[in-house]
Parts: structure tokens; sequence; C-alpha cells
């Protein structure tokens, strides 16, 4: 049964000053932004969370800030939402976007409620399961936000002649991330050129990728690229790794005939920026310039980008529905497939077990995913 009541106190995964995390009872219900909620917010019952990761980084790394609450990804019920908000209703099934463990030290996906902004929060598929929700917000906007944002490709949908298709190229097909760019960019018209293990190939070439490249083969995997590409080469370049030299390969895999646009998830060094500064942008993005407003992380602060906002706000409400039409538990739909889940057991008295095999590298390709109350 739904219940619009909140309870005054909530558990909830809380940063220490030792870089680990706890299980802490924080208040909520009392706090002045859930009785007096902000008009273009909403709050949810939370049923399962997916970690991502930023969150063990933060957990156990330099990012974090102790005493606040942890967590991006959740999906449950909603129970309040801001007068403001029209694609939601209270007894909605939702999921949606926190960007925890930097700041706020009352309010975070991790816990048993939380509070969402209406731009990054989506309803699910009638379907659609409380775990496959909450594995999508964080990789799925991000790509959203590199692709459509800051690429500027065609929206979904929009379908380019044959002779117009351009190639990305996405370095970490295997990735969260990835798995979600590789299938946004095929739905609006892209020729896909993907980056990953040789075991994955087949699975990422079911999702769309014309050719994949191995990382660890023998011969260069950038004149790989170059020689499939041709002489116009790539103007579109997506690195969701960003570590141990991707970078680089994926500038000098851009087109050498055009000026490209290449999108990192970490930032880039300065050397990496200069590097074919003539032909190739290389721009960093973060995730959280999706609510409009500056914020800190990592001890930078970062300028607001309202235009960011809004049009968050236009693809979950105008877009997310399509993307996600026809959707079965464990199938996906008729557009999108869902990433393979690792379901993890424990609740949030758990959670720190996943963030440290995330952290270890101990999980493949997959999602790892926890189910609250």
């Amino acid at each position: 049964m739904i219940t619009t009541k909140i309870p005054d106190n909530i558990r909830a995964i809380q940063i220490q000053a030792g870089k680990t995390v706890k299980v802490v009872s924080i208040p909520f219900g009392q706090h002045d932004l859930v009785k007096n909620l902000p008009r273009d917010q909403i709050i949810i019952y939370v049923r399962a969370v997916a970690l991502n990761p930023v969150d063990w980084k933060q957990a156990f790394g330099e990012w974090g800030v102790p005493g606040s609450i942890l967590g991006v990804d959740c999906a449950g019920y909603v129970i309040q939402v801001g007068s403001a908000v029209k694609h939601l209703k209270v007894g909605d099934r939702a999921a949606g976007l926190n960007f925890g463990g930097s700041s706020q030290t009352h309010n975070g996906a991790f816990a048993e409620y939380v509070r969402l902004e209406a731009p990054v929060t989506f309803k699910l598929p009638d379907e659609m399961t409380y775990e496959e929700g909450a594995s999508l917000p964080g990789a799925h906007l991000s790509s959203v936000q590199a692709l459509y944002m800051r690429l500027g490709i065609p929206k979904p949908f929009i379908q380019p002649s044959p002779s117009e298709k351009e190639i990305i190229l996405i370095w970490g097909g295997s990735t969260a991330v990835g798995h979600n760019a590789i299938q946004l960019a095929r739905i609006s018209g892209l020729r896909i050129f993907a980056v990953a293990a040789s075991a994955v190939h087949d699975d990422l070439k079911a999702l769309g990728v014309e050719k994949c490249f191995d990382y660890k083969a023998e011969t260069d995997v950038v004149k790989q690229i170059q020689d499939a590409a041709g002489e116009p080469g790539i103007i579109y370049g997506f690195d969701t790794v960003a570590d141990n030299g991707t970078t680089e390969q994926c500038i000098d895999a851009m087109s050498f005939s055009r000026r490209s646009h290449l999108i990192v998830v970490l930032p880039p060094s300065e050397a990496c920026q200069q590097r074919r500064i003539d032909k190739v942008k290389v721009e960093f993005f973060l995730g959280q310039t999706l609510l409009g407003a500056e914020f800190t992380f990592a001890s930078t602060q970062v300028p607001a980008i309202p235009e960011d906002r809004t049009r968050a706000l236009e693809y979950v409400v105008d877009y997310m529905p399509h993307i996600l039409q026809g959707w079965k538990a464990g199938q996906g739909g008729t557009k999108f497939k869902p990433q393979h889940l690792r379901r993890m057991d424990g609740g949030l008295d758990k959670i720190e077990q996943g963030l440290k095999i995330m952290r270890d590298g101990k999980y493949g390709r997959e999602k790892l995913v926890y189910t609250l109350n």
C-alpha cells in the first residue's frame, strides 16, 4: 500500500571521515525542503538503487565529502510532487538522479527516501522493474548530455539520409555509459564504431555497433579505426573511460580533414587538450550541470549551465517515454535494451560491499543493483 507519510528520520549511507561509509539515521521528514517542497522537486520512497564508479570514488577517495549522503541512481514510487511538476504524480513509479556524496548531509540516493529534481526524474514503464529503472538515470542522462547537449548530434528518431550519416567513436562500449550511448546513437541514425574487449563485440553489434575494435589488439587500434573510417574520418567521439591513455588514442583516431569534437568523462590534461587543438576539441562534462545551478565537485567550483536543466526536462518529458516504449522486464523495449544487472543482496546494509567490488574492478559488463524495502 502506498503511503504519503514521510518519517522524521530515515536510514541512509553516509560518507565517513576515514574514507569509509556507514548506515546512519538522518533527519528527513522535518527538514524545511521536505516540509516545503520546492515547486520543481519530487520525493520518492526508494525501492532500488544502482552503483556507479563515482560512488566508490566518493566513498573511498578524495571526491567525497565526509558527512554527506552517498548515491546517484535510484528508483521507487512518488509520494510527493512540487506544484510545477507535470510529468509525474503521487503513486507513479519513477527513477532519477540525486548527485549525492559531495555536499548534501540530509539527502542522497542511497537512502530510504530521497528528494529529486524534476528534470532528472522520469516515469517507469509499467513492466520495468525498480532495479532496471535504477540502472538507467546516471548512465542514460550522461549519454543524453554528451550526445545531444555537447556533441549536438541529431535528436532521437530524426533519421538523416544514408549519405549524411556520420560516424561516432565510442571508446568503452561495454561500460554503462557506453551501453546507453551506443543505443542512443543508433536511434539517432549515426554509424557507430566502438572500442571494447573482443569478448563483448557480438553483444555490442547486437545493440547497433557497425564496427568493433579491441583495445588489446596487437596491431595499432588507432590505425585500424582510421582505416575503417576512410578519408572523411570521424568528427564525433565519446571517451567513456578516459584513463590509461584512452583520451590520447581517441584524439589521434579523429578526422584529419575535418574539425571534430571529443567528449570525455574525466578532466583531460592540458597536453590532451593541446594534442591536436587545430582539429580536435576535447571537452569534459559533469552530470550535475543538468540541475542548472553552480556546484562544487572535487573541490572545484563549477558554474551553472541553465540550458542543461531546460533540455534535460524536455528529454525526460518528450523523449524518454518513446525510448522506453514496449518495455518488458528482463528484455527491454522495442528501441532500447537493458544492461545486464548483477543483483546484490542485503539492501542498504551491504552497499559498502558493492562499492568495494567496483573499486577493485571485480565486475564485468554489468550494473550492480540493490533492492531496498
